[in-house]
């Protein structure tokens, strides 16, 4: 078996992989709400939405810009994935569908709206994983043909300070994609109730101190995907050397 893919054979399987899925979009929702929340708290402060044109340093604006982009990517590919390697709510609907009768388990029938929904994320995730051409068709330059002066240096333009706007629209951008991960999210959860039988109860652990043994998941993730690590057995090996 490789273990870079995920074999369904059983309920169990599907049990596991909803269960993975669950802790980590659980997670990032809450850190993606955070920073949102943060994002919000500034700008009443700052009083952007009425003064629009007020500006704050490049610092903030980079700041927000990196954290809501890495959590929107997380959660994309915890939703939308649609690589064979990739664990996603769509793989999940993907092979339960093929399954759900052999195996004698359940599934939530989406409507035509919510497949729609799910499809959206994985478009999204899929063009947020690579800059579009689009972008250079865009530019005034291109637009009207002007020639580049190759004997000049090239210059990136960087700015010092945005106009509110720019947080402003980056907050309403990012409010609107968590209310679409949100009731995702509760059609996951439906998901597993269909699946086990049972409600989907989450309740948070809180731990002072995160150990480093936990590190040895990415490593052996690693391992397999390097193809260093290649059966359970392996797996096992790792957890128990001295």
């Amino acid at each position: 078996m490789d273990l870079r893919g995920y074999t369904f054979n059983t309920k169990e399987d599907f049990l596991f992989y909803i269960h993975h899925l669950i802790i980590g979009i659980v997670k990032n929702l809450d850190i993606y709400t955070k920073h949102i929340d943060e994002l919000g708290e500034l700008i009443e402060e700052r009083n952007l939405i009425e003064r629009p044109k007020r500006v704050v340093s490049a610092e903030i604006y980079d700041k927000f810009n990196a954290m809501l982009g890495n959590s929107t990517s997380n959660l994309s590919n915890y939703f939308g994935d649609a690589a064979d390697f990739g664990s996603s709510y769509r793989n999940y609907r993907r092979y339960i569908k093929k399954k759900s009768e052999k195996l004698e388990i359940g599934y939530v029938e989406f409507t035509q709206e919510q497949e729609e929904e799910l499809n959206k994320v994985t478009t999204a995730r899929n063009w947020g994983n690579h800059i579009p051409v689009s972008l250079i068709h865009s530019t005034m330059r291109k637009a009207f043909e002007e020639k580049i002066d190759t004997s000049k240096p090239i210059f990136p333009a960087y700015f010092e300070k945005y106009q509110g706007m720019w947080l402003v629209s980056l907050y309403e951008q990012n409010y609107k994609i968590l209310q679409s991960y949100k009731e995702l999210f509760e059609l996951l959860k439906k998901d597993y109730e269909a699946l086990t039988g049972n409600p989907c109860l989450i309740s948070k652990v809180f731990h002072e101190v995160r150990d480093i043994s936990d590190l040895q998941i990415p490593e052996i993730s690693y391992g397999i995907q390097t193809k260093k690590i290649k059966t359970v057995e392996d797996i096992k090996a790792h957890y128990t050397k001295e």
